[in-house]
């Protein structure tokens, strides 16, 4: 083929080079479209997963309030109102907690409300929860005031105003604080506190939380005895766990919820019972896990968070004041996450000091197998008899003496006697070493949960990696190197 410098000199040449390298371009950009169009499809399915994009939120001071409230509100009882001074307690109490890693509270929070302000002088009642932890959601603190001491506030009709605090630990723990009080001086709904002016017909807290909480409905199972729930307006997964005394984990599992979900109004949610095969309530939090003796016997108990002197106690079967005295602590003194205490000291037993050998055990045989005492400076043949605990007469009879017979130094008396045995200390059996009795909260394991039949079952998406797959990459190489290839063969034979 002749090259084409001009169109005069080769005119069909030039036209035939020149619709070929038209069909080459074209080509090649057919196969680098094609590439174009799957790379992204490939991304798109790597970022479609909610799980990775959404991280989960802080919780903070707000939240604690507003969930206590729905609690309290699902009871049948008002909302608390928020007071500023309680708010500033319960900051100051996470942070001073934080500071010291305590593991548990420090204690009079009605004369810490008091003292700041609470109650104009009067007499004030008040109930602090606390909680800390690596915790993701508001759900997970919610489960460790679960139990009847820590919801005072929802079910005490008593209580008025409501606060709260949180705080970041060194540790990279977070401190939840929440306290709840009312005063002897008026009645909840005339009580406020210093500085604080509300609003005519306000239906929010001074930091926007809204006091209208509307209680959520509990559906009744149907014929297979399962309870399904409708969502209605103003409710929250949140709250609908709260009324059925689950928890938010468990509606998302047992309804393939994804984490960053919003539920619809009219929506149908499954709601798992004791009766659901694979469902297990949550164990409470707190337990106290009981330290194994080491070889000496001794018991070191490592604080953690939630636990005191007397539940410590309690978990060991140990006296408080034992703890106390081993320690060298007094009974009102804050205990430290990670602090050790000596449960049981030692257990060493002295090992028994042998007697010392009397004069007739110390004798050793002769040559000739009998027993003899060498005379030294001094003795005479009654302090010899004395020393043995022979009598005279036998000692002089072995000899050949009488009681006027002299001795010699280094004469060699005959003993007609035949030593005991040495006692030799042989070890008793080994002394049973007491076992701590371990405090009936054992921790369960939580078992993935059956979806329910009517359910579809979310197909979980592979993540792409950053470095994207080498495989495909290598793939596409190949095929622009093989499209080039065959676009230089078919302009050649042509």
């Amino acid at each position: 083929m002749q090259p084409c410098f001009t169109f005069k000199k080769c005119g069909n040449c030039c036209y035939n080079q020149i619709v070929h390298r038209k069909n080459i371009i074209t080509y090649i950009l057919v196969v680098s479209l094609l590439a174009g169009l799957f790379l992204p499809a490939v991304n798109a399915v790597a970022s479609s997963s909610p799980y990775l994009l959404v991280p989960a939120a802080d919780v903070n001071a707000a939240d604690l309030i507003v969930a206590m409230n729905t609690l309290r509100v699902s009871n049948g009882l008002p909302a608390l109102v928020e007071d500023p001074i309680i708010d500033s307690v319960a900051q100051g109490t996470a942070q001073t907690m934080a500071a010291n890693l305590l593991s548990w509270h420090i204690g009079n929070v009605s004369g810490r409300l008091q003292a700041a302000g609470y109650g104009g002088g009067a007499r004030v009642w008040a109930t602090e929860n606390f909680a800390t932890g690596f915790f993701k959601s508001l759900d997970e603190i919610m489960l460790v005031w679960s139990d009847a001491s820590h919801m005072i506030p929802a079910v005490v009709p008593a209580y008025c105003n409501i606060g709260a605090g949180v705080a970041k630990a060194s540790n990279g723990q977070t401190y939840y604080v929440l306290q709840a009080a009312y005063t002897s001086a008026k009645s909840c709904g005339d009580y406020k506190s210093p500085g604080v002016t509300p609003k005519p017909g306000s239906t929010t807290t001074s930091d926007g939380i809204s006091q209208i909480i509307v209680p959520v409905k509990v559906a009744t199972p149907d014929a297979d005895g399962k309870i399904f729930h409708v969502v209605q307006a103003g409710q929250s997964l949140w709250s609908i766990a709260i009324a059925y005394k689950i928890t938010v984990k468990d509606l998302q599992q047992w309804n393939n919820l994804p984490a960053n979900s919003k539920i619809q109004v009219g929506q149908k949610l499954f709601i798992p019972g004791s009766n659901t095969a694979g469902y297990f309530t949550p164990t409470p939090p707190g337990m106290v896990q009981i330290s194994t003796p080491g070889v000496d016997g001794k018991i070191v108990h490592v604080v953690q968070v939630y636990q005191t002197l007397s539940t410590i106690s309690q978990a060991y079967g140990v006296d408080l004041q034992t703890i106390l005295t081993l320690n060298g602590l007094q009974v009102d003194w804050p205990l430290q996450i990670g602090q050790k205490l000596v449960i049981r000291p030692a257990q060493v037993t002295p090992s028994p000091t042998p007697r010392p050998l009397t004069p007739i055990e110390k004798l050793t045989p002769d040559s000739d197998g009998k027993y003899y005492h060498t005379v030294h400076s001094g003795e005479t043949l009654t302090w010899i008899a004395n020393l043995y605990q022979v009598r005279l007469a036998d000692l002089m009879n072995w000899n050949g003496l009488n009681a006027s017979s002299i001795l010699k130094i280094n004469q060699k008396l005959l003993l007609q006697v035949t030593p005991p045995a040495t006692a030799t200390f042989t070890p008793g059996p080994p002394t049973a070493t007491l076992t701590a009795t371990q405090i009936p909260y054992t921790p369960t394991a939580t078992r993935s949960p059956t979806p329910l039949e009517d359910q579809p079952t979310p197909i979980p998406t592979p993540a792409a990696s950053s470095g994207g797959n080498p495989g495909l990459w290598i793939g596409l190489a190949a095929l622009v190197v093989a499209g080039f290839f065959v676009g230089v063969f078919l302009w050649r034979r042509r």
